[in-house]
C-alpha cells in the first residue's frame, strides 16, 4: 500500500435503501476490522443531518464537518482519532442547515477529501434512501456498499436506489452485504434475489461482499459503544467483518476527478421517470 497519497486511497461509500439495517454499526466495525489489518482508515460522517458515527464510539467532537463547510476550520482540526484505531470526519445532528446542504457544498466534501493524504481507506458513510444529498454523496466514491437485511422493505429500497442511481448517473457497480442473517445460505438466498432482480430489470450483476450474522451481541456492542470486532475479536460476526475487510483491500480504486454534479432539474426529472 503506498504511503502518504491518495492516488491508490480505497474510497467507497455505505448506504442503504432504508434506515435501521445497521449501515453504520456496519461501517464502524468494517472501519476497525481494517485499522486491524493496518490499514490507516478515514471515516466521514456524511449522514449530515442525523449523524451517529460519534454517538456509536462515545465521542463528543467539538468540532464537526460543519465548522468545515460553513465556517474556516481547518480539517486536521476537525479529524479525530478513534479508539477503534481509525480517524473520524464527525458531522452534526439536528442542524437544518446541515440536512439539505447545497451541492457546491457537497462538492467541498470531495475536494477536501482528494486533498486529505496518507490514508489507505476512506469509508463515507451516507444517509439512507434516495433524497438528493444521499444521491450526490454516493457519486463521491468509485464504490457504494449497499447495506440491506431479509426484510422486504429493505430489499425493495435498496433496488430502488441501485435503480436510480443507474438511470440517472449510470452507476452499475454494487457491493451488497446482507446483514442479520441466520446462516450463510440466508445470505446468499437474498443476494442471488437481489442480483437477479438487477440482471432482468436493469442489465447488470451486483457484487457479494459478505453476510454479518444475527448476533445478540450486537445491541449490547452498540449500548456499550464499543464496535463489537474490538469486544468480540473471536465471534463468527468479527470472522465475517475480517472476511469483507480482506474483499475490500484488494479493491484499491483510485477517488475519481472532480466534476459539477448535475443540476437538481436534471436529477428531480430523472427521479420522478
Amino acid at each position: 500500500m503506498t504511503e502518504n497519497s491518495n492516488k491508490n486511497a480505497i474510497v467507497a461509500t455505505v448506504t442503504s435503501g432504508k434506515g435501521g439495517v445497521g449501515k453504520t454499526f456496519f461501517t464502524v466495525n468494517l472501519a476497525a476490522s481494517l485499522a486491524a489489518k493496518g490499514r490507516k482508515v478515514l471515516v466521514v460522517d456524511c449522514d449530515l443531518g442525523l449523524a451517529n458515527v460519534d454517538i456509536m464510539l462515545g465521542i463528543h467532537p467539538r468540532l464537526t464537518l460543519r465548522d468545515i463547510l460553513f465556517g474556516s476550520a481547518p480539517a486536521e482540526d476537525v479529524i479525530l482519532s478513534t479508539k477503534a484505531g481509525f480517524d473520524l470526519l464527525p458531522a452534526c445532528s439536528g442542524v437544518r442547515e446541515m440536512a439539505q446542504p447545497l451541492l457546491e457544498k457537497i462538492q467541498t466534501v470531495k475536494t477536501l477529501l482528494q486533498s486529505l493524504e496518507g490514508y489507505d481507506v476512506m469509508l463515507l458513510d451516507t444517509g439512507a434512501g434516495i433524497a438528493e444529498t444521499v444521491l450526490q454523496f454516493n457519486l463521491l466514491a468509485p464504490r457504494n456498499i449497499i447495506v440491506l437485511n431479509r426484510e422486504l422493505t429493505s430489499i425493495t429500497d435498496s433496488y430502488a436506489m441501485m435503480k436510480v442511481m443507474h438511470q440517472i448517473f449510470g452507476r452499475d457497480t454494487f457491493s451488497l452485504v446482507v446483514n442479520a442473517v441466520a446462516d450463510e445460505r440466508e445470505g446468499e438466498r437474498i443476494f442471488h434475489h437481489v442480483d437477479g432482480i438487477c440482471r432482468r430489470f436493469l442489465g447488470f450483476g451486483t457484487d457479494y461482499l459478505g453476510l454479518i450474522f444475527r448476533d445478540e451481541a450486537v445491541p449490547k456492542s452498540i449500548l456499550r459503544q464499543e464496535p463489537l470486532v474490538l469486544a468480540g475479536p473471536g465471534s463468527k460476526t468479527a470472522a465475517c467483518f475480517d472476511r469483507i475487510a480482506d474483499a475490500v483491500c484488494r479493491w484499491g480504486t483510485p477517488l475519481p476527478r472532480v466534476e459539477p454534479p448535475p443540476g437538481p432539474e436534471r436529477c428531480a426529472r430523472g427521479i420522478l421517470h
